[in-house]
């Protein structure tokens, strides 16, 4: 690394986020004293759209680097774990910069292993009313503290833009959607949308590889770009179906909305959010 420059891994999936071309990042001088004597393992075990790294050494840190143009760099995710570590557990900010319309976020690494490693499948009970109960952490939040603007509304105008730059990838669509457009599916959210968001802090991508635990403990919410004021169905419904995905079966489903103290569960909702998340 003593030039500066860092050649990415070939891509290790075929989605639209983990499909471009090698590229050769010139790390800012600051950012390169910070890595040093540390070694560089690519992290593919998200889906965001920035190339991420694991970087172990002295202290193990993560490392994500995101072009402004045009996925939207980092800077509203470094900002957001800012404000959220005043609240609750979420990994510290020890560098950000934007150099040449590309962001870098580095990040410390949590001790703990995701919600989805297979140690928490072993009790999913407990897994389900984990889960719930961290997120009913994070929607107790107030949410006029949070400066960030998450609602239906404000979704829809970003998805309006991803589909209308031809940035959505069809092909990483659900199954039962894999013979829709894109175009098709924004028509369908518009004519849909909720009357109303029922407002909270939200994560916005609640799903089980951005929670990690430690002795059935949240130690910490990642990848919280998506972070702020919305609808809390938006967590819900990307929660209960990556649970039901990761154990293969819906059956925690009461378990988790039992901790989490929802009686009543508004399923045009939970179908509505899980629709706009293949947009995203």
């Amino acid at each position: 690394m003593g030039s500066g420059q860092f050649p990415l891994p070939e891509p290790a999936g075929t989605s639209r986020l983990n499909d471009r071309n090698m590229v050769r990042y010139t790390l800012p001088t600051e950012l390169q004293r910070l890595l040093q004597k540390t070694s560089w393992q690519a992290d593919t075990l998200g889906m965001s759209s920035a190339q991420t790294f694991r970087l172990e050494g002295p202290e193990s840190f993560y490392l994500k680097i995101n072009p402004v143009d045009p996925w939207g760099g980092l800077k509203t995710e470094a900002d957001a774990l800012v404000w959220l570590r005043a609240y609750l557990p979420a990994p510290e900010v020890v560098y950000y910069e934007r150099l040449t319309g590309i962001d870098y976020l580095l990040i410390r690494e949590l001790v703990g292993s995701p919600a989805s490693a297979d140690e928490w499948k072993t009790n999913p009970k407990r897994l389900a009313e984990t889960l719930a109960v961290s997120m009913l952490a994070l929607h107790s939040l107030e949410p006029a503290s949070c400066p960030f603007d998450q609602r239906t509304d404000t979704k829809l105008r970003e998805v309006t833009s991803l589909v209308q730059r031809g940035l959505v990838d069809a092909d990483d669509f659900d199954d039962e959607n894999q013979a829709r457009t894109p175009e098709h599916i924004l028509e369908q959210l518009y004519a849909e949308q909720p009357a109303d968001d029922d407002l909270v802090v939200t994560h916005g991508d609640f799903c089980l590889p951005n929670l990690i635990l430690t002795d059935w403990r949240l130690s910490g919410f990642i990848d919280v770009g998506g972070l702020g004021v919305g609808d809390r169905y938006q967590d819900l419904a990307l929660c209960l179906r990556d649970l039901a995905d990761e154990l293969g079966t819906n059956r925690y489903d009461a378990c988790f909305l039992s901790a989490y103290g929802l009686r009543a569960v508004d399923t045009d909702k939970l179908r509505y959010f899980r629709l706009l998340d293949e947009l995203k």
